[in-house]
């Protein structure tokens, strides 16, 4: 019964945890998370609208900063 108790535990955690993981997103996928199109989402980010990573000239996104940053907004 116990063993049965922590497995349940242990699968609880695992979920909770993969919820809450990152993912990065380029740009098409950030606007179909965003329900955006690809040039409203560059333009957000020219914009300090949306956080975003550089690299090699391409836009890189964490969903929990997106996340969070839509959150952050009143």
């Amino acid at each position: 019964m116990k063993q049965e108790h922590y497995i349940k535990v242990v699968n609880d955690v695992i979920h909770r945890m993969e919820k809450h993981a990152d993912v990065v997103m380029n740009v098409k996928q950030v606007a179909e998370y965003l329900g955006l199109s690809v040039g409203a989402v560059r333009k957000r980010c020219q914009r300090k609208q949306l956080p975003y990573h550089l690299n090699a000239k391409h836009l890189y996104f964490s969903k929990l900063e997106v996340d969070a940053a839509l959150l952050d907004r009143k």
